[in-house]
């Protein structure tokens, strides 16, 4: 009898033993299950956020380019107008050549600080046509910071502001400054003009600052800065401050 009962003692330990294996195995495979769900979801989840974050980009930079074909083809009207021919046919050669170098690539990649300060001259010799008594350029870029990755465009809008607030508003001649610096780990870009030191009105059909600002916080989030307003010896001054990013960026056929 005594034996029997230790017969079945060894088999019900035996059974509980390899019962609590199997619930210990059960355990750790729905621990692993749902730690990869977890992980899939995660991975979900950064895809939206990611799809999200390019569409808000995409949005935003196509907001540029009628901004900028609206003002050019009103110049264009202008010159046509007045009979200036030659000078509208100049015009007509430089909006092909900047729309076929800001059209290039990708509209949510950043591209090299280069590219984007040789759009500005191609637009700038646009508004030249139109102003050549009034409009002088300065650019002061250090070569070290050239490679230096931004949002394409992103002083466009600025430079715009400049030409219509700064260089038409006036009778005499506007300098506009567009610079580059390093500063603490980080990339200043300046857009400044010594014209009667108004930024963008209310009420303006431009996408100004608002658009510079919304682009660099979808982009560069909190390490993102913008500053604009009037110099103390006249004129309007924009600073944007982000990440110095030396990665590899978009580079564009010029």
């Amino acid at each position: 009898m005594a034996e029997d009962q230790g017969l079945w003692k060894q088999l019900t330990d035996v059974a509980l033993g390899r019962y609590f294996l199997l619930i210990a195995w059960a355990g750790l495979y729905l621990a692993l299950g749902n730690a990869e769900m977890a992980r899939a979801s995660e991975r979900r989840e950064g895809e939206y956020k990611r799809a999200a974050k390019a569409a808000e980009l995409r949005s935003l930079r196509y907001q540029v380019n009628p901004h900028f074909l609206f003002n050019t083809l009103n110049s264009l009207s202008a010159l046509v107008m007045v009979g200036r021919s030659e000078q509208a046919e100049r015009m007509i050669q430089t909006i092909s050549t900047f729309y076929r170098h800001s059209l290039a690539g990708d509209p949510t990649a950043d591209v090299r600080l280069a590219d984007e300060i040789a759009l500005q001259r191609h637009y700038l010799e646009i508004e030249a046509v139109r102003f050549p008594e009034r409009l002088v350029c300065e650019f002061d870029v250090p070569e070290a910071l050239e490679s230096a990755c931004v949002p394409g465009m992103i002083l466009q809008p600025l430079v715009e502001n400049s030409i219509k607030y700064g260089v038409s508003a006036s009778t005499r001649p506007v300098t506009i400054r567009i610079a580059a610096q390093e500063a603490g780990g980080r990339l200043v870009l300046t857009v400044a003009d010594d014209g009667p030191g108004k930024g963008s009105a209310s009420g303006s059909t431009g996408i100004g600052l608002e658009n510079v600002r919304s682009r660099l916080a979808a982009r560069f989030g909190d390490e993102a800065r913008v500053e604009s307003g009037p110099l103390p010896a006249g004129g309007y001054a924009t600073v944007l401050t982000i990440p110095l990013v030396r990665s590899v960026c978009e580079q564009r056929e010029a």
